[in-house]
């Protein structure tokens, strides 16, 4: 059974990934971008999911939800090429700047991780 730490102890990063999750969100209406639909209905569903995992990551801290972040992230950097952001250059160059921040900022969590399990393994 895996043992969940104390509120306390969580990584700073989750609490960056739910301020970041709030500008993605906000982002249609910060940047003014909101009469182009994919941009802002993208903005609106992947601000709203790294809102939700930052929140169960601060609650209760699993792995699976830093690899979704990524996913996440590498999305949103994608995502000014697979939608159509040619209405809303503001949106184009602010999701890549932020999925590429979620992305880092997951990876490093996933990284100080793997560094704390080394630090708990006993020696051989």
């Amino acid at each position: 059974m895996a043992v969940v730490k104390p509120f306390i102890y969580r990584h700073w990063q989750d609490w960056a990934d739910l301020m970041l999750g709030m500008l993605i969100l906000l982002s249609p209406w910060l940047l003014s971008f909101t009469e182009a639909q994919a941009p802002t209905v993208n903005a609106i569903v992947v601000g709203g999911l790294i809102i939700a995992l930052s929140v169960l990551a601060i609650r209760h801290l699993e792995a699976w939800e830093e690899w979704v972040q990524i996913a996440l992230g590498v999305w949103l950097i994608l995502s000014p090429w697979l939608l159509d952001y040619s209405a809303a250059n503001g949106a184009r160059s602010s999701h890549v700047a932020l999925g590429l921040l979620i992305t880092l900022l997951a990876a490093s969590e996933l990284w100080e991780e793997g560094q704390e399990r080394e630090r708990e393994r006993p020696p051989p």
